[in-house]
């Protein structure tokens, strides 16, 4: 991922500064629960997953959701870390995604 280029910030408003709560994994699909700053629930639902790159992003406070290049028609999502010394990471690369916010 080294050589991607940052495309945007994605995602609502109130996932920025939210933590991770779960990550599940399954047959292509990925789903990644977090709290927002509000403390509303929301889920990101990955389809298409092709690669993802995983350390213990449990309770890691998210900078944001990022989208870096990525070749079509898969597309790359980084989970930005908010603290920079910690080592808690999250990547995703897949088709599309979408959030379902409770």
């Amino acid at each position: 991922m080294s050589e991607s280029e940052f495309i945007a910030y994605v995602g609502i408003p109130d996932m920025h500064d939210g933590t991770i709560l779960r990550v599940s994994l399954e047959n292509g699909k990925a789903e990644v629960v977090l709290e927002g700053y509000s403390r509303r629930m929301h889920t990101v639902l990955f389809d298409g997953v092709d690669k993802v790159v995983i350390n213990e992003p449990e309770g890691m406070l998210l900078y944001a959701l990022v989208e870096m290049s990525a070749t079509p028609p898969l597309r790359s999502f980084i989970f930005a870390n908010n603290d920079e010394d910690d080592q808690k990471s999250l990547s995703i690369l897949a088709k599309d995604f979408r959030i379902r916010s409770a």
